[in-house]
């Protein structure tokens, strides 16, 4: 399996050094450093194997600049998969190195106690409101000791005044066969709940009878990618317990991070009953465009007529164009809701500059890689920007102007019917 260290080295063998992935890591073109791109990380990770390098606090830096974009994976020959080997490298540096303090820590341990904090969030709205204004800006003693941290907490998104699972029933009923149960994540419940109760309103259109299983917690990608694969593990546990004995056809969710991570749940068991229960499960897992296109409900939704004329850009979440290879779906669906207009950027926008914990821990360089490509957005004349991930809705609603407004494209469906 892919956290098998001896399997990551080989694996990180199989680069063969041709420098594409020079062309398209974000990263590499704004620092034009060997160790921010992919052949960098993949030579340093068999030095590690090889004994040749000692597991230093440098090459764990090294490890954590990285966006896990997969846009180097893309374009690889060998298609060396070095988002999932870097998030192993961290893994192993975590197990020689122990832990020390880094914001995406923290966060980690918090996504252990998701289904309790989460709902609660929303009472803390004020004080989050007051924090960002007292050190979200370019001032303060604060900002002479970390600007970092401010520019982080200047970027918040606003908490939603009623958190998802507040909102929404435990069960939708439907009128037909189709069944399914849906995974919330952390995003869409305590800042984007709108996303998801716009997708319960499309399926009640529809006649899909939804289960959302109440308390849920967070999906794990964040303590995956972190590293912190015990954290991932229990949280993968949680899910399967919650889930797996639920009687409906698939589970969506409407966050592509979600989805990726996921599907991919089975990596974190690399034999047994649980491997086998995950591998059974990550089958049913579907990203809502994914799941509203491959059912051809999509022929079935009625949108109102004459509904108000708007063109909108779709921005590509990284973990659904390179992660999932899902990119028509989201367009298919947005192009058939009367009077929107789908437009599309010259040359595909890489990367938002979230990347999950990359954002979190370089909310600067983050910054710099988002203000890129909003600005490409913006140059277009769309009136909306609309994308699939909270990930990258959170990034982008920070970084866009008042005029164009950032969006779920499930808001965008559902306010057509």
């Amino acid at each position: 399996m892919i956290l098998d260290p001896q399997q990551v080295f080989s694996e990180a063998g199989a680069c063969i050094r041709c420098g594409a992935c020079m062309e398209v890591c974000p990263l590499y073109q704004l620092t034009g450093q060997e160790t921010t791109v992919a052949r960098g990380k993949l030579s340093l990770l068999q030095a590690l194997n090889r004994h040749e390098l000692p597991p230093s606090q440098r090459l764990q830096e090294i490890l954590e600049f990285c966006l896990l974009c997969g846009a180097c994976t893309e374009k690889c020959t060998a298609r060396v998969s070095t988002p999932e080997l870097v998030k192993s490298g961290r893994a192993a540096m975590r197990q020689r190195r122990g832990r020390s303090w880094s914001p995406a820590l923290v966060l980690t341990a918090l996504s252990l106690q998701a289904e309790r904090v989460l709902p609660n969030l929303s009472a803390a709205g004020p004080l989050v409101k007051r924090l960002k204004s007292w050190v979200g800006g370019n001032s303060g003693l604060l900002w002479r000791l970390w600007p970092a941290l401010t520019g982080l907490v200047g970027r918040l998104p606003s908490l939603a005044p009623r958190p998802f699972s507040r909102s929404a029933p435990h069960l939708l009923p439907g009128r037909g066969r189709r069944k399914i149960a849906f995974f919330v994540g952390c995003g869409l419940e305590a800042l984007f709940p709108q996303a998801g109760l716009a997708f319960l309103q499309l399926c009640q259109r529809l006649a899909i009878e939804v289960i959302i299983p109440p308390r849920q917690g967070c999906c794990g990608l964040l303590a995956h990618s972190a590293g912190e694969v015990e954290t991932a593990r229990e949280l993968a546990r949680r899910f399967l317990k919650q889930f797996e004995t639920l009687p409906v056809d698939c589970i969506v969710t409407a966050c592509a991070s979600c989805s990726y991570h996921l599907k991919n749940l089975a990596r974190l068991f690399p034999s047994g009953r649980e491997g086998e229960s995950a591998f059974r499960l990550a089958a049913k897992i579907r990203e809502a465009s994914e799941y509203l296109v491959e059912t051809e409900t999509i022929n079935n939704l009625n949108f109102l007529p004459g509904f108000r004329s708007q063109s909108l850009v779709f921005h590509d979440p990284c973990h659904l164009r390179r992660g999932q290879r899902i990119v028509e779906p989201p367009r298919r669906l947005l192009a058939a809701a009367p009077g929107v207009e789908v437009l599309e950027p010259e040359s595909v926008v890489t990367c938002c500059g979230q990347g999950g914990i990359f954002g979190i821990c370089h909310p600067e360089t983050a910054g710099l890689i988002g203000r890129e490509a909003v600005t490409t957005y913006c140059g277009m004349g769309a009136t909306a920007l609309v994308t699939a991930c909270s990930g990258c809705l959170a990034q982008l609603t920070g970084l866009a102007p008042p005029e164009l407004r950032v969006r779920h494209f499930l808001e965008i469906l559902a306010e057509s019917l």
